[in-house]
């Protein structure tokens, strides 16, 4: 297709247009997402089409022409900068949200920001003195099985003669630690970096004090099952252990919080010792009280998640259950706190009061009843206050315990998404929480899909605080789509300065590339709560501004020397190719395995086809 170089007005105006025409593919992939929604081996395979298709295009027409005019090392150069400049933006704009516009981004940004997480908490525990000479590898092993736990202002973190099951250490945030023989007022202001909960855990003693979250606050946890399995395979470890269970520190913790006689306090610690050598201990006491909670599993009434479990699921529920008593007027949690617990009645009766009542009604509680699950179980504030009408003795399960059984019990889990998929959790979000519709939704859909792929379930209140606080998010993603389009417009336009035709393998192969793009991300976008109308506002505008890119590269490249258009077609081939190797290929592979070699390869032969007809 010959070009007639008329005017410079008229080379601008069809570079506008060819701009358009190679962009026309992103709206048209939006549209697309409205009526079909691909499966992920079809998004692999028309991506790897795409990303193929692309690597052809820079190959014969930027990479190749320069190559022709023996313009090897400028080109070279070029490449460079343009890689260095799209990893540099790509990473600020990922940092702002724009991340959310892809697959591939979305998992590069969370395993960067996982990598660093691990070795934020590979200091934390060196900073406790058990642990501070232990190899690499061994540092290494426990970190990886560290829990992260995210606590609101104001939720309890546990309470006292509650089980010390884990070890705390502060991520990010405040804690308090409370004095229970002193009305629970603040003893102890804890920040980032402290260690928390350590004596009763390494003693195996109930907590003899209080702790809640003074601000938002993020807490590593320690589960006490596996800092047991490295003490009985680390003979530094064991030792260390050892010395300080026999210490006078220990003693004096044992005698004072846990008043323990000093004859007991060594017997205690005796026996910690033994049990962290793994020698068998009598648990005839433990096992009792896991027999009685198996009892009354069954019968557990109003939430059904623990109905009709395999025996073996049971065995590990049972376990992570603690019972404790209170007298009558207890109250167990006030309407507006942080659901971090969920109780079950073994005998006694609990008051549920809802102060926003014009009346006062209040829900009386009977045995085996259980109460908090629904702000449980969707991570909200409790909606109602729970009082003891009467000495009551309860069974308690906590939220990291929780989330630890939905690693471990298919059929609960499955128990627990299937409960979620109901009516009742959804009307309990627009009755009790707020929520409107669309919310309650967005919700669900996302706790069954986090559940679906190994995940926690969202928290309902920070679901909705995160959106308040990352408004600027689809900006981003918009600058982040436009950052990945910005070397192709540029380069349209420059080419149709030093060519009299038109490459109808570059066009191809922007256009090839362009579709799966949009069509992929478009889903992903809508998945994150963006009206369609938002969503193809967005990728038009894309077009519109492509074409304005070619347009503004025709005419601001129009008297530069063939160096400098060499130079520039460098920049955008290392651009465009850094953005097929960190973007499109791996999302690919990711949703498609071994599809994409093929695809990538037709991808490749399209626009070289397409080269043949010129």
């Amino acid at each position: 297709m010959e070009i007639l170089n008329s005017t410079t007005a008229q080379h601008i105006l069809i570079a506008f247009i060819i701009g358009i025409i190679s962009a026309f593919s992103l709206p048209l992939g939006t549209i697309t997402s409205a009526f079909w929604k691909p499966g992920d081996r079809a998004i692999a395979f028309l991506m790897a089409f795409g990303g193929g298709a692309l690597l052809a295009a820079l190959t014969i027409d930027l990479v190749g022409s320069a190559l022709e005019k023996g313009h090897f090392h400028i080109l070279a150069l070029g490449c460079i900068i343009g890689s260095f400049l799209f990893i540099g933006l790509n990473h600020i704009i990922n940092d702002h949200g724009g991340f959310l516009r892809k697959a591939s981004t979305t998992l590069y940004y969370i395993r960067r920001k996982g990598r660093k997480r691990f070795k934020r908490i590979l200091s934390h525990v060196r900073r406790i003195d058990l642990f501070n000479n232990l190899p690499d590898d061994e540092v290494e092993k426990l970190a990886s099985c560290l829990i992260r736990q995210e606590y609101p202002e104001g939720a309890m973190i546990y309470q006292n003669s509650d089980p010390s099951n884990y070890l705390f250490i502060i991520e990010n945030g405040k804690v308090n630690l409370l004095d229970p023989e002193n009305e629970m007022t603040p003893i102890c202001n804890l920040e980032r970096n402290d260690v928390f909960g350590g004596m009763a855990f390494f003693t195996d003693s109930p907590h003899a004090t209080g702790a809640v979250a003074a601000t938002h606050t993020s807490i590593w946890l320690l589960p006490k099952n596996e800092f047991e399995k490295l003490v009985r395979n680390t003979p530094d470890l064991s030792e260390k252990l050892r010395k300080f269970l026999t210490g006078d520190e220990v003693t004096e913790y044992l005698t004072k919080h846990q008043n323990m006689s000093l004859e007991i306090s060594e017997k205690h610690s005796n026996r910690m010792i033994q049990h962290y050598w793994g020698k068998e201990l009598s648990q005839n006491e433990e096992q009792k009280t896991e027999t009685e909670f198996k009892t009354i599993i069954e019968g557990i009434n109003r939430v059904p998640i623990f109905q009709k479990l395999p025996s073996e699921e049971v065995n590990k529920i049972a376990p992570l259950f603690f019972r404790k008593q209170h007298h009558k007027g207890y109250t167990f949690f006030h309407q507006d706190e942080q659901a971090e617990r969920l109780y079950i009645i073994e005998r006694g009766e609990v008051e549920m009061i809802d102060r926003e009542s014009k009346t006062r009604m209040f829900i009386t509680l009977t045995d085996y009843d259980a109460f908090g699950a629904m702000s449980f179980l969707t991570g909200a504030q409790h909606t109602m206050t729970a009082v003891a009408g009467k000495d009551t003795t309860v069974w308690v399960l906590q939220k990291q315990d929780f989330e630890r059984l939905l690693e471990i019990c298919p059929q609960f889990t499955r128990a627990v998404e299937d409960y979620i998929k109901q009516g009742e959790v959804s009307g309990y979000l627009t009755m009790k929480q707020h929520f409107d519709t669309n919310q309650a939704a967005q919700w669900t859909h996302k706790a069954v899909k986090n559940m679906e792929s190994g995940k926690h379930i969202p928290s309902a209140r920070e679901m909705i605080e995160t959106a308040k606080e990352h408004t600027g998010a689809p900006i981003a993603i918009w600058l982040g789509i436009f950052l990945d389009g910005i070397p192709e417009s540029l380069v349209i336009g420059a080419y149709m300065i030093h060519s009299s035709h038109i490459s109808l393998s570059l066009i191809a192969g922007l256009f090839l590339s362009n579709y799966p793009e949009a069509l992929s991300s478009s889903v992903g976008m809508r998945q994150q709560g963006m009206s369609f109308k938002r969503v193809l506002i967005m990728w038009t505008s894309l077009m519109i501004f492509t074409g304005i890119g070619a347009a503004f590269g025709n005419m601001f490249f129009a008297n530069a020397p063939a160096m400098l258009f060499s130079f520039i077609e460098g920049i955008a081939a290392g651009a465009m190719l850094t953005m097929i190797a960190e973007t499109m290929l791996p999302e690919a592979y990711f949703k498609g395995g071994s599809i994409v070699g093929i695809s990538t390869l037709l991808g490749f032969l399209t626009p070289i086809y397409f080269k043949t007809m010129e």
